[in-house]
């Protein structure tokens, strides 16, 4: 147990308060999940995140944020952290951990699976207002017309996918998004496969972003067989709001009719969305749960190399076909040549004055920073305006009327001297199609990842951050840049986009202001802050409480409560009952039972119950249940279970069933289990899955599997499958594996992925490999990666590679590579320099870096950290030339060990400038040691200004003074 496990009171004042829910699949897993925290102890979530840390055979790594977040929060987590957790509960709580991980993984599958005028069709939108542009001619010659398409891989199976969903096929809708690298023609295929199949449904295309994609839904506007484009997925479910457009679109996509939800997205932007959370915190779990549910992923290669012939039978007829080939001769990259792309990074390169002008090449930086930073909407023009006065040298002067129009149309529609058209390094974007002004404008993508790498390391002058506060026009937005804004400790900057935000009817931004005033020591901002936001002031009081300040945090949990926050009063019973007032405690569990939130008598009774005060833990859930929280019942059938009274523990769970709580099918199994009686236990999963639910079946299958009945397990595994268990597939797939049986262990793996559960694939691909039959692996791990798991592969790889198969170990990385994996690479790369083969890993890294691992190089400097310094700092290097923050944090440490404070300082400062949360006390620390006196610690606090001076407390703090 970590060192946080023995504080005594300081530990136990942290206690988690219960999840707070509507009814639904979602609360029961997170009820499961706050049960079994209970049971453990209620330890710290350092000492859980900590433990999960020390287990090297739990698949997840949360830390202490994302582990809060699974216990309380209201998202659905990720899979593999909330099994990770339920691991070490259980441990803690003396119970089996793998019955707690497969209920987990049961519950978490439930809980993903569960969400005007007929619009046009595709024929009747310009390509382009859908993101579709003709490629503009290498010789300055304007065709207006798109080149010969030439089908791929990713073409036939986009295909394949909207004619099963035009069909009313077995899953009906359709979420199918094409994965590649900027300029590689996702947009255009996605397109084309309409074109194709789909002609003549509706298209809606929300193109003002998230918030005019929830109308539409909200509205109901969106009916059967109806296709959803929303191209740069990530701009709708990486915002502020995404989290609800995931619900929505999970909601959409689980009805009856067919509904077709298409969207393009770059690899790393998808990886993000759907990788395991890291320790900063699980910012998408709701669009994770979307994803891992719904997510049919077509890969975009960058690469045309294997359709060069065909590509060169084009050419003959297209001279821009022949002109983009003639430059892709080396890397086959011919759609980023026939759109520009490396021209554009080339002419950018050359700086001011050459092809572009001083003030086209200043808007260009200023509207990559702001797409850099967050803003994933189209940039207004009066955004630009205000902002493009920090890219220009100061010698620079704007004299002309109509400067920016005239620099905006020679952006998007550019002219040599002989007026024809040449490549554009702005699209302009019109929410509504028509004629007139464009709404906003935004950079070409390969240019702006280009500029990510580039500038990912500067912070954007103080002129774009007040753009972005005058002109945003979303809060979405606001939210994303002020969140940006508070990683590069310009912590001023951040609190005017809060308010902003605020003002605009952002809960979230008055929420994260509150909680940044606090952190600043500004404790009347931070109430001016809260105002009447309940959640607001439930973040004040959880800070200030965890500053020691006891009083002042029951106070603002008094504030909470009024406002109608549940779990401000549950959090003011506990108080009351650690200093040893139960009168007090039980008076204020009774107001809120009033006011009706039953759940304070709940979390009154969990503390007794550890304390094991029996008798009181069973008088306070008497009372939680009769108020109607029905997950009382359950724990007063707990209590009656540990003191052996097994009659009354299943009349409790009886009852606790006739109220709705689900998971007593379970308890209820096994209360029979226990009792010896095998013919009841089986009966009490009949009457569970006859109410719905599967978690009778799963308990039941467990409880046999551990008595050595692998049949009457595969049994009880198929009776929860057939009431839709995805993971229940999963296990029917390991036993018939393990049972000789192939065949049907494919079949179960191939049901479990038709209900969005990649994992059975997964599994049986590591189970084939350990076995020794490679081809069956082969085979496994790409029905995985077909089904949205493409760390299959990255697995096998690492099995390969342990077993000293290296010729293994690079087809498995290159084919999750090929899925949009680069881990499998990265992963070889590590384990190569370890065992001392640099040049191997030095390949191999370069590859992880092609399939788009820009942190790729950062994670083998640190193997390296250790037994070779300099290579380490080498290796840094170029994870800073590919914009990767972490990288510069990394140079900042070897330089400070190594005495360098100026190196460190330096950079360390590009780290915080890049967003790197953890660069912060390193450059502080090195400050101090060697700065003047005003980068002592009065100053630095209050974080820095834009051009990355100490900012002052009064200019800090001025957008929520009174």
């Amino acid at each position: 147990m970590g060192s946080d496990e023995n504080r005594g009171t300081a530990a136990k004042a942290r206690q988690v308060p219960p999840p707070q829910l509507p009814p639904g699949p979602l609360r029961e897993f997170k009820e499961y999940l706050y049960r079994l925290y209970l049971d453990a102890g209620a330890p710290t979530l350092a000492g859980i995140a900590a433990a999960v840390g020390e287990r090297d055979d739990l698949p997840g790594a949360p830390g202490k944020d994302t582990v809060a977040r699974i216990l309380r929060g209201d998202t659905l987590p990720g899979r593999d952290d909330a099994v990770s957790v339920a691991a070490v509960l259980a441990v803690r709580a003396g119970r089996p951990p793998e019955e707690a991980q497969e209920a987990v993984r049961a519950r978490w599958a439930e809980a993903s699976a569960h969400r005007p005028a007929r619009p046009r069709t595709l024929r009747q939108w310009e390509p382009s207002a859908l993101g579709v542009r003709p490629a503009p001619a290498a010789d300055g010659s304007d065709r207006g017309t798109h080149t010969e398409y030439v089908e791929r891989a990713h073409d036939r199976e986009l295909c394949d996918q909207l004619r099963q969903a035009a069909g009313g096929g077995r899953r009906r809708s359709l979420l199918a998004v094409l994965a590649g690298a900027p300029g590689s023609g996702r947009t255009r295929a996605a397109f084309r496969a309409i074109e194709q199949v789909l002609p003549d449904w509706p298209l809606l295309n929300p193109a003002r972003g998230p918030e005019e994609l929830l109308a539409l839904v909200a509205a109901g506007a969106v009916p059967a067989r109806t296709v959803l484009w929303l191209d740069d997925l990530a701009r709708y479910l990486d915002g502020g709001t995404g989290e609800d457009v995931a619900t929505v679109l999970a909601a959409l996509l689980d009805r009856a009719a067919p509904v077709v939800v298409i969207g393009t997205i770059r690899t790393d932007q998808l990886r993000r969305l759907t990788d395991r959370p890291g320790p900063a915190g699980d910012r998408h779990p709701r669009a994770r749960a979307l994803l891992n549910t719904w997510l049919t992923e077509l890969d975009v290669p960058d690469s045309m190399a294997g359709h060069l012939p065909e590509l060169a039978e084009k050419a003959t007829r297209d001279p821009r076909l022949a002109a983009a080939l003639r430059a892709a001769a080396a890397d086959g990259r011919v759609l980023q040549h026939l759109t520009g792309g490396p021209v554009l990074v080339r002419r950018y390169e050359q700086g001011p004055g050459h092809f572009f002008t001083e003030i086209e090449h200043a808007l260009i930086s200023a509207a990559a920073d702001a797409r850099r930073i967050g803003h994933a909407g189209p940039l207004p023009p009066d955004l630009l305006a205000e902002a493009v006065g920090g890219y220009l040298p100061d010698t620079a002067r704007v004299t002309a009327d109509g400067w920016l129009i005239a620099a905006v149309e020679a952006l998007c529609r550019p002219s040599d001297e002989h007026g024809h058209r040449g490549l554009a390094a702005l699209a302009a974007v019109r929410e509504t199609p028509g004629l007139g002004a464009a709404d906003g404008y935004r950079v070409t993508d390969y240019l702006a990842r280009h500029l990510r790498r580039r500038r990912g390391h500067l912070c954007p002058p103080a002129t774009l951050w007040d753009a972005v506060a005058h002109h945003t026009r979303t809060t979405d937005d606001l939210d994303a840049v002020a969140a940006a804004a508070r990683a590069r400790r310009r912590y001023g900057h951040a609190l005017h986009l809060y308010r902003r935000s605020a003002d605009e009817g952002s809960r979230a931004a008055r929420a994260a202001a509150t909680a940044l005033l606090a952190e600043l020591g500004d404790r009347a901002g931070a109430e001016r802050a809260a105002a009447d936001d309940p959640r607001a002031w439930m973040l004040l009081a959880t800070a200030t409480e965890a500053a020691g300040d006891r009083a002042a945090a029951e106070r603002a949990y008094a504030v909470a409560a009024e406002h109608g926050e549940p779990l401000a009063w549950a959090t003011l019973v506990r108080l009351h009952e650690e200093r040893q007032d139960p009168d007090g405690a039980e008076e204020l569990a009774s107001r809120a039972l009033l006011l009706g939130h039953p759940q304070a008598w709940t979390a009154l009774a969990r503390l007794r119950e550890h304390a094991a005060d029996h008798e009181g833990a069973a008088r306070a859930y008497q009372e939680a249940a009769w108020g109607g929280d029905a997950w009382a019942w359950t724990g007063l059938s707990r209590v009656h279970r540990n003191n052996g009274d097994l009659a009354d523990a299943e009349l409790t769970c009886l009852e606790a069933a006739v109220v709705g709580a689900v998971t007593t099918g379970a308890d209820l199994v096994r209360c029979h289990w226990e009792a010896g009686d095998r013919a009841a236990a089986e009966a009490a999963a009949e009457r569970a899955g006859q109410a719905g639910t599967a978690e009778g079946w799963t308990a039941l299958a467990r409880l046999r599997e551990g008595a050595g009945d692998p049949a009457g397990a595969e049994a009880a595994h198929r009776r929860a499958a057939a009431l839709g268990t995805a993971l229940a597939w999963a296990q029917v797939a390991r036993l018939r594996e393990t049972a000789g049986d192939p065949a049907g262990a494919d079949d179960a793996a191939d049901r479990a992925a038709r209900l969005g559960d990649a994992y059975a694939w997964s599994e049986l691909a590591r189970l084939r490999e350990h076995a020794g039959d490679r081809t069956a692996a082969d085979h496994a791990a790409g029905r995985a990666a077909r089904a949205g798991d493409p760390e299959a592969w990255t697995a096998l790889a690492r099995l390969r590679e342990s077993a000293g198969d290296r010729t293994g170990a690079d087809l498995a990385a290159t084919r999750a590579a090929a899925h949009g994996d680069p881990e499998g690479w990265a992963a070889l790369s590590r384990i190569r320099e370890r065992a001392g083969d640099r040049e191997a890993a030095e390949l191999a890294v370069r590859e992880a870096v092609a399939a788009g691992g820009d942190g790729a190089w950062t994670a083998l400097g640190r193997v390296r950290e250790h037994q070779d310094p300099e290579a380490a700092a080498r290796a840094y290097r170029h994870g800073t030339e590919l914009g990767d923050a972490d990288a510069w944090a990394a140079l900042g440490r070897l330089h400070e060990q190594d005495g360098d404070r100026v190196g460190a300082q330096r950079a360390y400062g590009h780290a915080v400038d890049g967003g790197d949360c953890g660069a912060w006390e390193g450059l502080r620390r090195v400050a101090r040691a060697d700065g003047p006196p005003h980068h002592g610690p009065d100053r630095r606090p209050y974080g820095l200004t834009a051009a990355g001076a100490p900012a002052d407390r009064a200019d800090v703090l001025r957008p929520w003074q009174a």
